[in-house]
C-alpha cells in the first residue's frame, strides 16, 4: 500500500503544526540546526525533495492493498543523496535509519525510522527502470535552484568528460572466449540436454574461469600460439551460432544477442566452395559494426552500451553545461547528457540543448571546444537565438594554399586586414558557408574574442571537482540504465552541494553583519 505524503508545505498536512516542538528543534543543539538549514540538507528539504518522481513510483505499489510502503518521497531521495555521497546500499539504510542530518533532508521523524538495504535496492531499480524520471529528477531540480537563486544562465559553457563503468577491459580474444563462456552458462542453465549434446572439447575449452579460459593471464604464448586460439574462437563462435539459431528457449537471452554481435564485430564468412566446402571464418583486420564503425563494436558483454573512445578508451561520456555568469552567486551545472563514448561532441549538441529546453534552461551564448562548432552547429544555434562561439577546426583554405605554393607565390588577392582576406558582403545577401567560416576564423583572431573564449577552460576544472566530490568518472555500476542513473544523480548532487554552501556564506556574511552587543 502506498505511504506518500507530499512535501510542499512543512510540516506535511498535519491537523496541528507542532513544527516548534518538532525533534529538530528540541533535540538539536542550535548551531546543528542552524548548520543543516544552511548546507545542502537544508537545500535538499526546502527545494529539492518536493520536485521527485515520487507520484510516478507510486504506481508501481497499490492503493489500497499490502503493508505501507515506506514514505516514496523520502526514499526517493535516499537515492539521489546515496549517489553523490558514494554509498552502498548497506551505507545508505544505515543512514536513513540513524543519521539525524540524512533523516532532516528527507523531512522525516527522528523516531521509528528503518530501512533493509533490500528495500533501498528494489526502490533503486524502480527509478532505474523508469521512463526518464532521472533526468527529469535533473532538470527540475535544477529548475527550482536556478529559480531560488536567481542565477543568470544566458551564459554557458559546454564540455565533455569521460566515463568508466565498471566493467573489465577485454582484448579481442579475451572478449570473444568471454562472451562464449557466458552463453554456454546460460544454455547449461536453461537447456542441460543441448548442453549435453555439445561436442565435449569444446565444453572443455571454456570450462576454466574467465581470467584463465586458453591460459589468458596464466600463461605468455608465442604469436603463432595467440593466432591459432583466437581462430579456434571464431569458428567456436560460428559452430554455436549454427547450433543454436533455432532454439527459441536461448535466441532471446541477452547471451545468445551477444554472441552474434562479436561474431558480426570481429569475424567474416568467405563463402564455401564446391557442394562439400565449408565457409571459411576470417578475423577482420579491424573489429567493425554493421555500419563499418569501430567506435560501437561491443566492449564487453556485460556492458553492451559501452562504446570506444580512440583517445580515452572503452566506457560513456557526459556531456555537461554550466552557467558562467559573474554576477551568480553560484554557478549550477544546466545539462546534463549521459552517452556512449562512441558518440561524437559535434552530434550531441542539439540534443543537449534540446532538453535544456524543456526545464527553460537554455542559455542566450554558449561556449564550446573546436568539437561543437561546425558550420551546421553554428546555424542551427543561431535559428534558436543562441550565439554559439567555438574555434573553427582546420585552417582557412586561403591560409593552406598559400602554405602550399610558398610564400613568393600569391594565392590570391591580397588579404584585407579588416577583413581576414574575404571580401566584404552585403547586408542583404545570403552568405556561403565557406564565408560564414572565413568571418568566424576573422572573429576569432580579435583580443575580445579570445577575451569571451577564456571562460569556457573553467568547464574543464568543474569536470575535475566534480569527479573530486562525486566520484562520476570511475563509476561502481555498469550498463547504459545504471550509469545513466548514476550521472545524472551525482550531477544534481554537486548542484545541491553548491547550493547549500553558497547558503552557508550568506549566513556567515549575515552574522558578521549583525552588531556586536555587549
Amino acid at each position: 500500500m502506498r505511504h506518500l505524503i507530499t512535501p510542499a508545505d512543512l510540516p506535511q498536512n498535519l491537523l496541528f503544526d507542532d513544527f516548534e516542538t518538532h525533534w529538530i528543534h528540541t533535540q538539536l543543539d542550535p548551531a546543528a540546526l542552524r548548520s543543516l538549514n544552511e548546507g545542502w540538507h537544508g537545500v535538499f528539504r526546502r527545494t529539492a525533495l518536493q520536485c521527485l518522481p515520487a507520484p510516478q513510483i507510486a504506481e508501481n505499489f497499490s492503493a489500497a492493498f499490502g503493508r505501507p510502503t515506506k514514505e516514496i518521497y523520502s526514499m526517493i531521495g535516499l537515492l539521489v543523496i546515496m549517489e553523490f555521497k558514494q554509498w552502498t546500499a548497506d551505507e545508505a539504510a544505515e543512514a536513513y535509519s540513524l543519521d539525524a542530518g540524512v533523516q532532516f533532508a528527507l523531512n522525516l521523524a527522528r523516531d521509528h525510522q528503518y530501512v533493509c538495504p533490500r528495500t533501498v535496492e528494489n526502490y533503486k531499480r524502480l527509478l532505474r527502470e523508469g521512463d526518464d524520471y532521472c533526468a527529469d529528477i535533473f532538470g527540475t531540480v535544477t529548475a527550482a535552484l536556478v529559480q531560488e537563486f536567481q542565477i543568470d544562465i544566458s551564459r554557458q559553457r559546454l564540455d565533455s568528460t569521460h566515463v568508466f563503468s565498471y566493467m573489465a577491459r577485454l582484448t579481442r580474444s579475451n572478449l570473444m572466449a568471454v562472451t562464449i563462456k557466458r552463453f554456454l552458462t546460460q544454455v547449461l542453465r536453461h537447456d542441460p540436454a543441448a548442453h549435453a549434446a555439445l561436442p565435449e572439447d569444446l565444453i572443455q575449452r571454456y570450462a576454466p574461469a574467465e581470467g584463465r579460459i586458453f591460459g589468458y593471464g596464466k600463461t605468455k604464448a608465442d604469436s603463432a600460439e595467440l593466432v591459432s586460439r583466437i581462430q579456434q574462437t571464431a569458428e567456436d563462435l560460428h559452430f554455436l551460432i549454427e547450433h543454436f539459431h533455432a532454439n527459441p528457449s536461448l535466441n532471446q537471452r541477452t547471451t545468445w544477442q551477444a554472441l552474434i554481435r562479436v561474431f558480426a564485430d570481429h569475424c567474416e564468412l568467405k563463402p564455401a566452395t564446391g557442394s562439400r566446402g565449408k565457409p571459411v571464418i576470417r578475423l577482420k583486420e579491424k573489429a567493425t559494426d554493421s555500419e563499418g564503425k569501430s567506435s560501437q563494436v561491443m566492449q564487453n558483454p556485460s556492458d553492451p552500451g559501452a562504446g570506444y573512445d580512440g583517445h580515452k578508451g572503452a566506457g560513456y561520456q557526459l556531456q555537461a553545461a554550466q552557467s558562467y555568469g559573474e554576477e551568480n552567486e553560484v554557478n549550477l551545472i544546466t545539462a546534463c547528457l549521459p552517452q556512449s563514448a562512441a558518440e561524437s561532441d559535434s552530434a550531441a549538441l542539439i540534443p543537449v540543448l534540446e532538453a535544456q529546453a524543456d526545464y527553460g534552461l537554455q542559455p542566450e551564448k554558449l561556449l564550446a571546444d573546436t568539437a561543437y562548432g561546425s558550420d551546421e552547429n553554428v546555424e542551427t544555434c543561431r535559428e534558436a537565438g543562441i550565439e554559439l562561439i567555438s574555434p573553427v577546426a582546420g585552417k582557412s583554405p586561403a591560409t593552406a594554399t598559400a602554405t602550399a605554393t610558398g610564400p613568393d607565390t600569391p594565392a590570391g588577392p591580397h588579404p584585407d586586414t579588416k577583413s581576414g582576406g574575404v571580401p566584404p558582403v552585403p547586408p542583404d545577401k545570403p552568405k556561403s558557408r565557406q564565408e560564414r567560416l572565413e568571418q568566424r576564423r576573422a572573429n576569432q583572431q580579435t583580443e575580445a574574442w579570445k577575451k569571451e573564449y577564456a571562460k569556457r577552460s573553467g568547464q574543464e576544472g568543474v569536470n575535475r571537482a566534480l569527479d573530486r566530490v562525486t566520484g562520476i568518472k570511475q563509476l561502481v555500476v555498469r550498463g547504459s540504465k545504471a550509469v545513466t542513473m548514476a550521472l545524472y544523480l551525482k550531477t544534481i548532487g554537486w548542484n545541491l552541494l553548491k547550493a547549500g554552501q553558497t547558503y552557508a556564506q550568506r549566513g556567515i556574511a549575515a552574522r558578521q553583519m549583525e552588531p556586536q552587543t555587549a
